[in-house]
């Protein structure tokens, strides 16, 4: 029994002058569990919860910024009202992913959200991007950035919308391939895919066709009708989502797909409401491999090819030259 305790005594002493054990890293579970019950103590106004998550450094951003001191007074505040909108009643979530490094790490998650809400309404649903950063404190993991951003197409339109209010980075000017092949047939029925602000549907309204343009940015839709109108032009401006818009059966006597990406897996709804001897003028962005030209050729089979090519020029969009698909193809 002495040997025990003296072996006893010797590890103890020799664990004391090693000082203290340091704390076991946290797996990428541990800060998915962390990241969602801070957010469900924000949820349930749970105060005490909420208090000793934070870091003494903490801030949130969600387009003004918050410390510790007024993120637990914001907590404090909704603790002291009735109203169902200030909680969140369910939250899904997606594509969650933590980056550890040393004494940090970081946790990122899409977040499907409904808030609470009366008993006929309901409240409001969110889809977004959840950041949170949590930094070693001692022997705690404490919170020092929350933030939040949209996502989805909700995020994409914003994108977009921006990128018309500043209108910068693209040709203003109609697209050159598609102002030689529609002068080669007779103003009909006219669908721009992604229409943008309108500088192709505008052009094919000024010479005699009558268009139908899609985009799903508001502030694009909103500068091509007030073109249209201030020129007199007769143009049908849809905000929709290109991938879901219903084109039709054999309604267009030409289909412009002009830098219009998304489209791409609604090709083959494009060529059904495409009239006989219609016209489906593309160009876009080739070889790139992230964004790789797809065989349109083998997807027009029946059709009469009258351009295929690949070539390297200055494309309509962000830079000075690029390689660039361009095609275009007459249904028999």
């Amino acid at each position: 029994m002495r040997v025990v305790v003296v072996v006893v005594v010797v590890v103890a002493a020799a664990m004391a002058c090693r000082g203290p054990v340091a704390p076991r890293p946290p797996t990428d579970s541990d800060i998915i569990a962390k990241s969602h019950a801070f957010l469900e103590a924000v949820d349930h106004r749970d105060l005490a919860a909420v208090t000793a998550q934070l870091g003494p450094n903490y801030v949130r951003f969600e387009g003004t910024y918050r410390d510790a001191a007024q993120e637990i007074a914001s907590v404090q505040e909704r603790l002291a009202s009735s109203d169902p909108s200030t909680m969140i009643e369910s939250r899904t979530w997606s594509e969650e992913r933590v980056f550890a490094r040393g004494s940090d790490a970081v946790f990122i998650g899409r977040a499907t959200e409904q808030q609470g809400g009366n008993k006929i309404h309901g409240g409001y649903k969110d889809d977004g991007w959840y950041t949170l950063v949590w930094s070693r404190d001692g022997q705690a993991w404490k919170l020092v950035y929350r933030g939040w951003q949209t996502a989805g197409s909700v995020a994409k339109t914003q994108v977009w919308n921006h990128i018309y209010e500043n209108k910068l980075g693209f040709e203003h000017a109609p697209n050159k391939l598609l102002v030689e092949y529609a002068a080669t047939h007779a103003p009909g029925t006219a669908m721009d895919v992604a229409m943008g602000q309108g500088r192709n549907a505008l052009y094919l309204a000024s010479a005699g066709w009558t268009v139908t343009g899609v985009d799903f940015s508001e502030e694009g839709i909103r500068q091509a009708r007030e073109e249209a109108a201030a020129h007199a032009l007769k143009l049908e401006a849809v905000v929709s989502d290109v991938t879901s818009y219903d084109y039709g059966t054999a309604k267009w006597d030409l289909v412009a797909m002009i830098y219009a990406y998304p489209a791409f897996s609604k090709i083959a709804d494009l060529q059904r409401a495409t009239k006989p001897g219609g016209l489906f003028v593309y160009e876009y962005f080739g070889g790139a491999e992230d964004e790789p030209t797809p065989p349109l050729a083998t997807q027009f089979m029946g059709w009469d090819i009258l351009k295929d090519q690949l070539v390297d020029d200055v494309p309509d969009w962000r830079t000075d030259r690029a390689k660039i698909h361009r095609f275009v193809a007459r249904k028999r």
